[in-house]
């Protein structure tokens, strides 16, 4: 693990960077200033020094017949006039060149302290020579006859007519001028920490100004990380940072307004999942569930939805999970159809989540419940062949009679009569058959509505009872009318109540032994009025009575007289409840069986 290396702040950072730049720049004029005040001042010096020593020449010129160099307390005066030593040169002789040197303890007075010594050293026999040769010669360097680093002037010395005579050389040590350097050093070095002071307080407030803002603008953007994104940036400068805290304040408010869009699509979105009757699964490529819904759960009957991908599960659900398996595997759509714990058809479909690289991501399922379908599907399959078995049955008693008659088969007007009468038995049963085919069909897709109005139902009842005499009475079974002596208002449609009553009077005397008895009757119940049918007939075993309501379903037909349609009660409950009432059964074997429909109060 490496070591923790704590970084710099950026005030820091800027801080070092202006100071460092600060020292820099004014190391960097210091040196130049120096540099520059240096060679200016030692310039000024030996051009001044080249002035006086023109001044001295000047003076000390000869006559054309030679003469005596100045006397000591002449030299001395030029020594004090131009704080420099002073030297002449005799040009006499051009293999020796010789340099006037003067007694330092000879009298002022004194004429004959005056000594010539002969220049040898190389360096200083040019110097000497160059004088003589008639040229300005000026240097700062250590001559051998003055023994110290001295500032020299040389300057030929002229007769009238312009013959070089000799020379002569100021020298002036640099001890002054070396003073001179060292106080303009001691004032560069003040001047030096006086910047660099003013530049350290001027870039820890520059540092401020723009680390301050700096601060702010994280500080908010640390808060937006969090998930504040309501954070404002206030007093911020009219610079470049000014301009990137209010671009992060309208980038703020636009980003609210963003995840508040996209927080109300997403519940939009799960409010769609959550509604959906499908159930929802989906799972990523590492196996972690992304969604599942509650249909999903209801349609599955697990409580968890991790729970299905759990292999030490019900082993019920393996096929489930192979399917995911399949689908991540191949990326091709997968579907089957499997069975819950409540034995309900679920139809499964997998399909693979890709990416914009066609990458697979994960699988989604969707599921169904299809057993509605299932059982539609085969009440469909159930209604066809009943409808065409109720058809084929008369259509095969009428050819049956038709063919005869056709071929002469029968002799007698007896025989024809009665084939007459088979026909329209089995006609009148195939239009009964068509009729209520055409009343259901009518009363399931709402095109029959009814109007209901007040009404007193003990003369429906009579008039019931009426219609079906003849069958009770061929029949032997008697018919009587049962009220409890009230007006027995209610409102309802006088036509449908007597659909009603006929189809459960012909049920009920079609399963009333000869002998027995079958009763309407009418009772107040309160809230509502009881209208029903009770016989004495072989009732309905407890197996058949959810089953009696659906199209075409017919009870143990041995014990029926007559055949029917299998459509009466389904079409009876259709009509009660198209009046806004009900309709129940209650039955026991072998005693008979009661079919009451209620009907509101008028």
């Amino acid at each position: 693990m490496k070591p923790f290396k704590p970084s710099l702040s950026i005030g820091t950072k800027m801080l070092i960077s202006h100071v460092s730049l600060a020292i820099l720049v004014t190391a960097l004029a210091s040196v130049l200033s120096y540099a520059l005040s240096s060679h200016y001042i030692r310039q000024t010096r030996i051009d001044e020094l080249m002035v006086k020593a023109e001044h001295i020449a000047e003076s000390a010129r000869t006559p054309e017949d030679g003469g005596i160099m100045p006397a000591r307390h002449t030299v001395r005066i030029y020594e004090e006039l131009t704080d420099a030593k002073v030297f002449f040169l005799d040009a006499g002789s051009s293999d020796v060149i010789r340099m006037s040197k003067y007694h330092a303890d000879a009298p002022e007075d004194s004429e004959g302290d005056i000594q010539w010594i002969e220049v040898l050293d190389s360096i200083d026999r040019q110097f000497a020579e160059r004088v003589l040769a008639g040229e300005k010669v000026s240097a700062l360097r250590r001559f051998e006859f003055a023994q110290d680093v001295i500032i020299f002037a040389g300057v030929p010395i002229t007769d009238e007519n312009q013959a070089i005579r000799g020379g002569v050389i100021l020298a002036q040590p640099v001890a002054q001028l070396r003073s001179l350097s060292r106080m303009i050093r001691f004032m560069l070095a003040a001047v030096v920490g006086v910047s660099v002071l003013l530049a350290i307080l001027m870039a820890m407030q520059e540092a401020q100004m723009l680390v301050r803002p700096l601060q702010r603008i994280t500080r908010a953007a640390r808060r937006m990380e969090d998930g504040v994104y309501a954070e404002r940036i206030s007093s911020l400068p009219a610079n470049e940072i000014g301009d990137l805290g209010r671009a992060l304040n309208s980038m703020s408010g636009r980003l609210m307004d963003v995840i508040r869009n996209l927080r109300k699509e997403r519940d939009k979105l799960q409010l769609v999942i959550s509604g959906m009757g499908e159930g929802l699964f989906a799972v990523d490529k590492r196996w972690n569930i992304v969604h599942a819904n509650a249909a999903f759960l209801e349609l599955t009957e697990l409580t968890d939805a991790s729970d299905l991908l759990d292999e030490a599960c019900d082993s019920r659900y393996e096929p489930l999970r192979a399917l995911l398996l399949r689908c991540m595997k191949s990326g091709q759509p997968e579907e089957i159809e499997w069975q819950n714990a409540s034995r309900r058809a679920i139809s499964v479909e997998a399909s693979a989540l890709r990416d914009e690289n066609d990458a697979i991501l994960g699988t989604v399922c969707l599921l169904r419940d299809v057993s509605e379908a299932q059982r539609l599907e085969q009440l469909r399959r159930d209604y066809v062949a009943n409808i065409s078995h109720e058809l084929r049955t008369p259509l095969t008693g009428i050819r049956g009679m038709v063919e005869p008659l056709i071929d002469g088969c029968m002799d007698t007007e007896e025989e024809r009569q009665e084939s007459y009468r088979v026909i329209l038995k089995e006609t009148i049963r195939l239009e009964k058959l068509v009729g209520e085919m055409l009343d259901m069909s009518r009363l399931q897709d709402g095109r029959i509505s009814v109007e209901l109005e007040p009404m007193e139902l003990p003369g429906i009842l009579e008039a019931a009872v009426r219609s079906m005499s003849a069958i009770a009475e061929e029949a032997g079974v008697a018919l009587r009318v049962e009220t409890d002596g009230t007006r027995l208002a209610c409102l309802g449609n006088e036509d449908r109540i007597m659909q009603v009553l006929v189809i459960l009077l012909d049920n009920a005397l079609s399963f009333t032994p000869r002998g027995g008895s079958v009763t309407v009757f009418a009772r107040d119940a309160g809230s509502h009025i009881d209208v029903g049918v009770r016989d004495t007939g072989c009732g309905i075993e407890p197996k058949d009575l959810p089953l009696i309501w659906e199209r075409f379903y017919k009870a143990d037909r041995s014990r029926m007289r007559t055949t029917g349609t299998g459509l009466g009660l389904s079409i009876a409950k259709l009509v009660t409840q198209l009046m806004g009432g009900d309709i129940s059964v209650k039955s026991d074997p072998g005693k008979g069986a009661e079919f009451t429909f209620t009907l509101k109060k008028a």
